[in-house]
């Protein structure tokens, strides 16, 4: 893969170390060959054709982070729902902030436990490194020439008897992210027999791509093996620190070019993708984070999401779609300085919201394209990471990115505009796409689903332009 750095360094995440704190205990004292996610007695054979165990979600599903004070609901889980105690085995969590004080009471005392975490290289060193009682081995990931080192992904994958749970989301090991910050979460259960090997699949080798380049140690990543990923349907993106220093790539593309990757293969498997037609396309994009965007960024972002060239989308309209109404298409979502303001869980939730002044103020600022957002629980703050693409004269079908990438450029990169080869990126980042969702309003109510299922979002469907008088929630 060529790599180019863009001379803008990734300003726009430099906000995002705020929330970084570092809370690994000085226990860690060894190098770790991760040998406790290894089953030294696995028979390896190739086989599909076993009977299939009862799985909770054996199809893919989409949940809500549940708030403080919320009643229990089908859309929402805490993290003790999704990660299951008492039947976990083992598991490999990824995080961008760590409280391990809060997080250790979640698992039983001898659960062993892989967390890639973000750290600062300038003061810790990269490796695998292992706590004294043999439990819990700490991953420092690569971070060669980054200016800014920002490991963003939030990835599970809990190890039971007879299957894994996958899960995507954006919520960070901390409490907050599970009590007063809405988050977005997708869970898969997938068959796990540690005496077979089955075949690989795409989203297989993509995850697998994606857990390397996060330096998972290899007996981790080669349990991927023993898992039945037949039944997945969604798409992994990831994004990777891109610098000349960087040892290697496992993937053949991140962020917005992987993104493009795949809605081209979603144009070529879905007739109504195939048939898209740009003016009658919007995509809107949500994060707790906001960069340093611009007219132009918003082009090739679109241009992405669409799995189109500029180009190929002026030959499709007859050059009568202008950058201008591309920019239009894309919604880009931010909460106002007054919904900071006015939340109800005060300080703590409103400074995990990150825009700089002097980004909005920018001259090539975007504002236009700003809306707002009005979350499904009055008066709180949305941490989620959601892309939703919506096409056809109603506006009805399309497909929904969910995952750790705020819309910032350090989060999915800078594009060639001559080809779809990524030149920069900063951060590592993690999601998933889910192909195929339909949009509909149902008596009076929006609502997403996903094969017939439903899917709970954290805001309502109908953004607002920013008024005048509104501006974004800037961080202090």
């Amino acid at each position: 893969m060529s790599i180019q750095l863009n001379q803008n360094d990734s300003d726009s995440d430099k906000s995002e170390l705020d929330r970084f704190d570092q809370l690994m205990s000085d226990d860690v004292i060894c190098i770790s060959d991760s040998s406790d996610f290894s089953d030294d007695d696995a028979q390896p054979s190739i086989c599909n054709d076993l009977p299939q165990p009862e799985l909770p979600f054996p199809d893919g599903t989409v949940k809500l982070t549940r708030m403080s004070g919320e009643n229990k609901s089908n859309d929402c889980v805490t993290l003790t729902d999704v990660v299951q105690p008492d039947k976990l085995r083992k598991a490999l969590l990824t995080t961008f902030v760590l409280d391990m004080e809060w997080l250790k009471p979640h698992f039983r005392a001898h659960t062993k436990l892989v967390i890639v975490q973000s750290y600062n290289p300038n003061v810790e060193p990269q490796g695998v490194l292992q706590s004294s009682d043999g439990l819990t081995t700490i991953v420092n990931p690569e971070f060669a020439g980054v200016k800014y080192p920002i490991m963003h992904s939030k990835i599970m994958l809990l190890f039971y008897d007879t299957y894994v749970r996958f899960v995507a989301s954006s919520a960070n090991l901390i409490e907050i992210d599970w009590t007063v910050m809405q988050n977005a979460v997708f869970i898969q259960d997938i068959r796990f027999d540690g005496s077979q090997i089955f075949e690989c699949t795409q989203f297989g080798s993509t995850l697998a791509q994606a857990l390397r380049d996060l330096s998972v140690p290899d007996p981790v990543v080669k349990q991927l093996d023993h898992m039945d990923m037949s039944r997945v349907r969604v798409h992994v993106v990831t994004s990777v620190p891109t610098s000349r220093a960087r040892t290697t790539y496992h993937a053949s593309a991140y962020g917005m070019a992987r993104l493009a990757q795949i809605t081209r293969q979603m144009r070529r498997e879905s007739a109504v993708l195939r048939e898209i037609n740009p003016a009658e396309t919007d995509v809107y994009c949500y994060g707790s984070s906001m960069g340093k965007l611009s007219s132009a960024y918003l082009r090739d972002f679109y241009c992405c999401a669409l799995g189109m060239t500029w180009g190929e989308i002026s030959r499709h309209t007859r050059h009568t779609f202008s950058s201008q109404d591309a920019e239009r298409c894309v919604k880009v979502g931010f909460h106002t300085n007054d919904q900071g303001n006015s939340n109800k869980f005060g300080p703590i939730s409103r400074m995990c919201i990150k825009c700089k002044m002097d980004m909005f103020t920018g001259t090539d600022f975007p504002s236009s394209s700003l809306h707002k957002i009005e979350p499904a629980v009055p008066r709180t703050l949305v941490h989620a990471k959601l892309v939703l693409m919506r096409t056809g004269a109603e506006r009805r079908h399309g497909w929904m990115y969910l995952g750790s990438h705020n819309f910032t450029p350090g989060a999915w990169g800078w594009l060639n505009r001559q080809q779809t080869s990524l030149t920069y990126v900063n951060n590592y980042e993690f999601g998933v796409v889910i192909p195929d969702v339909c949009y509909e309003t149902v008596f009076g109510r929006d609502s997403i689903t996903w094969c017939g299922a439903k899917i709970p979002l954290p805001f309502k469907l109908a953004w607002t332009r920013y008024k005048e008088t509104d501006v974004p929630c800037f961080s202090d």
